[in-house]
């Protein structure tokens, strides 16, 4: 997912899994879930259907809040992502010719997956290939159930696309590993390392060329225009406050200005500014409203101090970020800790 594409359409497939999860679990409704969350109830029928970008994105986030004290359910909600369920992505992986050109369409079409890491596809002259994470926008608060939920879920993308063959010769985890590792770990039939620099899916050597085995170039090219299609549409129709928005969540150490966050959103600053005025807010609303949610995720972290809050959220005295956060919660950063810990949702 990305913020130039939160309109795009996506299977409710993730959406189910964490329904089911949430369900068989912890015994929680999903309609209870959705309220808890503040979230606008999420029908999911019998029959399949699609969500925006933009409401799995919500869903994401709810369910990692909702789970932090059974973290062991995100690495297992993740080998339940089956390839074929992420629809015309998911077929046009399938049908490649090889391996490699499989993994450069899940990094081409990256915006239609439900992972919040961006992957770079890279391959070698020996054939090898490898999947390298760069998740430098992630939200601090979402890293390690991202990071685990991936890990299950490429995972069984790769079993699916190559019927289970072995092509991996190691994994990178750029977490810590899940607390049941040991039961889950003959799962992966290659060695992965956790806590590493980088997250990396490293194949073995002449794998990029190996053949996938419902491999179908027209097929392929069919469902890759498709692709297009969506994602063409997707970033037409997404507002530019919702990718300004996401583009700000995603929490790197300190917030963009507008020159650069029109850079990252392919604007002129000029045209930034123009199209929030025309969509009824300015960018320094945005930037107040994220500074306040990033805060909250921050203030739930017991190990961070209020003063090294203030300056991750971009104020150089924490005398004018305890005046912003009473303007913003009525309170101040204090109580609204206490009222975290009397409420148990102190990580």
């Amino acid at each position: 997912m990305h913020s130039n594409a939160l309109y795009a359409a996506l299977p409710d497939l993730s959406a189910r899994i964490m329904r089911h999860a949430l369900a068989a679990e912890l015994n929680v409704n999903w309609d209870t879930f959705c309220r808890d969350n503040r979230l606008k109830p999420v029908r999911l029928d019998d029959g399949a259907s699609e969500l925006l970008a933009q409401e799995e994105l919500l869903l994401q986030q709810g369910f990692a809040e909702s789970t932090t004290n059974h973290p062991n359910l995100w690495l297992d909600v993740g080998l339940r992502y089956r390839s074929i369920k992420y629809g015309a992505l998911g077929l046009a992986m399938m049908t490649a010719r090889t391996l490699g050109e499989a993994l450069e369409i899940a990094c081409r079409y990256q915006e239609l997956t439900f992972s919040l890491i961006n992957y770079r596809y890279a391959s070698a002259p020996n054939g090898a290939c490898a999947l390298l994470s760069n998740d430098d926008k992630l939200p601090s608060h979402l890293e390690k159930f991202t990071q685990h939920r991936d890990l299950g879920a490429i995972r069984t993308l790769i079993a699916d696309l190559m019927a289970g063959e072995q092509v991996l010769e190691r994994i990178t985890v750029a977490a810590p590993p899940p607390a049941n590792w040991n039961e889950i770990r003959k799962s992966f039939p290659c060695p992965v390392e956790f806590d590493a620099a980088r997250t990396q899916w490293i194949f073995l050597p002449g794998m990029a060329s190996k053949p996938l085995p419902l491999a179908d170039g027209e097929l392929s090219a069919l469902y890759s225009a498709r692709c297009d299609g969506l994602l063409s549409r997707a970033r037409a129709d997404t507002p530019v406050t919702h990718r300004l928005t996401v583009l700000l969540n995603a929490g790197g150490e300190q917030m963009p200005g507008a020159a650069e966050a029109a850079r990252q959103l392919a604007l002129s600053e000029r045209t930034l500014h123009r199209r929030l005025a025309e969509e009824g807010t300015r960018f320094s609303t945005i930037v107040d409203e994220a500074r306040y949610r990033r805060t909250r995720a921050l203030l739930a972290d017991r190990h961070m101090s209020i003063e090294a809050i203030a300056f991750a959220v971009g104020f150089a005295e924490p005398s004018s970020f305890s005046r912003a956060f009473k303007r913003w919660a009525g309170i101040g950063a204090f109580e609204y800790r206490r009222q975290l810990l009397q409420s148990g949702k102190l990580r």
